[in-house]
């Protein structure tokens, strides 16, 4: 294949990884609305700092807020994540979004290497395409992770929800 050959099938590579990541931004931003993530963060917004951290972490690394106050927010916050993880790992055209821009990514660093501009571009291109490559094939282990731990985060925390509601009620 001819230089002039392998770096034009780079450029429309590249152009497809372009529109391949448009594309699921569009469709991870519809999945976040569906799934109620972005009204949670829109109420979450009324929480102080050091309340979001914690219920942050808390849902990362799916465990039980310290605070009891904050067990009902928790709850609210690791059922939206899990729905908007959910949505985003289940059988779906999506989930194949990952291993998709995973392969235009090596084929983009295959063209760049045989056309000779892996030199042109320093070396950059190389290493975006290598972190492309990777990020696609990571996409879904990560998601599904990051859900299991959403899922440990709610069943932690609703028991100590379940408590609190009845103390909230006897002050009303």
């Amino acid at each position: 294949m001819p230089d002039s050959l392998a770096i034009a099938f780079l450029y429309v590579t590249l152009a497809l990884l372009v529109a391949f990541f448009v594309l699921w931004v569009i469709i991870d931003q519809r999945k976040k609305i569906e799934s109620g993530w972005t009204e949670w963060c829109r109420t979450a917004k009324a929480l102080p700092w050091r309340d979001r951290w914690e219920l942050y972490r808390a849902t990362l690394r799916g465990r039980a807020v310290s605070d009891p106050r904050l067990a009902a927010p928790a709850v609210q916050r690791a059922e939206r994540y899990h729905a908007w993880t959910d949505s985003s790992i289940r059988p779906s055209t999506t989930r194949w979004f990952g291993l998709g821009f995973a392969v235009l990514s090596l084929l983009g660093l295959f063209l760049a290497l045989i056309g000779g501009a892996a030199s042109w571009f320093d070396y950059r291109l190389g290493g975006a395409l290598v972190g492309g490559a990777l990020g696609g094939l990571l996409t879904y282990p990560w998601y599904a992770l990051l859900r299991k731990q959403a899922q440990r985060c709610i069943d932690a925390n609703r028991y100590a929800a379940s408590l609190e509601e009845p103390s909230r009620n006897a002050e009303l």
